[in-house]
């Protein structure tokens, strides 16, 4: 990227971050501008003193504030619940097309770099706050997979579809067990840890490479960011609902909406029923 010097050997851990971003410059301005922004923060904590990492880092930082000022009408740049909602939506259909491929069985480079790089966009969500447990433990599965896919390649072994043969029940979002009703992901659930790998065998993504992930639409910041009462609400037969209650039905709201867009029907059902079922009942599926 012009401006921008190479990334020091001190900040490689920011590399694969700073690769989806150039990989992301022109298709998606959004994912570019917030995946460089987590790098900044992470290289923060790696090196912000040697001679090499300061100059890398000003460089990046003097991106950002220019993206920025290009991007100031954009609502998913001055909007961080915008932002999230889309960087959010875009990892997860990236996940749910890798799981796809896994269950089908259908094994090449592309899925490893799809479960790779999902893993990494939930990463940004860091930048955020706080991220979900669904969220946290998918990602942690989305790299697991795609380095277990990788060495079951490498040593020319057939890698076993979905989750650990270890686990029954549902890891993340969208990890229902094949003929069985999508469920809320299990408690006990320890990810694998990862082996090591830098994964720099794998070449920078072709122009195919994600046509077939929909892109996710701007979402209003007035579909997505509702006040919500500091009081319970006290709903029939005694029912009450907590502010957090209320905040994860009108998400499932908004992932409703944003799945209309391009066009996934059983998802923008399957998340209104959630919603339904969460604000009439108290419990959350």
């Amino acid at each position: 990227m012009a401006g921008i010097p190479e990334c020091p050997e001190s900040l490689k851990k920011i590399q694969h971050h700073l690769k989806i971003a150039l990989e992301h410059d022109s298709k998606d301005p959004i994912i570019s501008y917030w995946c460089r922004l987590y790098a900044l923060q992470a290289a923060l904590t790696l090196d912000k003193s040697s001679k090499d990492a300061k100059m890398f880092l000003v460089s990046l930082m003097d991106w950002l504030e220019k993206q920025k000022h290009n991007l100031k009408d954009n609502d998913m740049i001055i909007n961080e619940t915008a932002a999230q909602a889309h960087i959010e939506n875009y990892a997860i259909k990236m996940f749910n097309f890798a799981d796809g491929m896994d269950r089908q069985a259908n094994y090449n480079k592309n899925i490893v770099k799809l479960f790779f790089t999902a893993g990494l966009l939930m990463d940004v969500l860091s930048v955020f706050g706080d991220v979900s447990e669904e969220i946290t433990n998918t990602q942690k599965y989305a790299k697991w997979k795609a380095t277990y896919i990788h060495n079951c390649m490498k040593n020319g072994e057939t890698p076993t579809p979905g989750p650990p043969a270890a686990e029954s029940g549902q890891i993340g979002f969208n990890f229902p067990n094949q003929g069985e009703v999508t469920q809320q992901p299990t408690d006990n659930f320890v990810p694998v840890t990862p082996t090591k790998h830098t994964y720099e065998d794998y070449p920078a993504s072709t122009p195919n490479e994600y046509q077939q992930i929909p892109n996710t639409s701007t979402v209003s910041p007035t579909e997505i960011q509702p006040i919500v009462s500091g009081r319970p609400i006290l709903l029939r037969d005694g029912i009450q609902l907590s502010p957090s209650q209320i905040t994860k039905a009108q998400k499932y709201c908004k992932f409703a909406a944003s799945a209309l867009t391009y066009d996934d029907v059983s998802e923008s059902i399957a998340n209104l029923q959630k919603a339904l079922k969460l604000l009439t009942t108290g419990e959350d599926s």
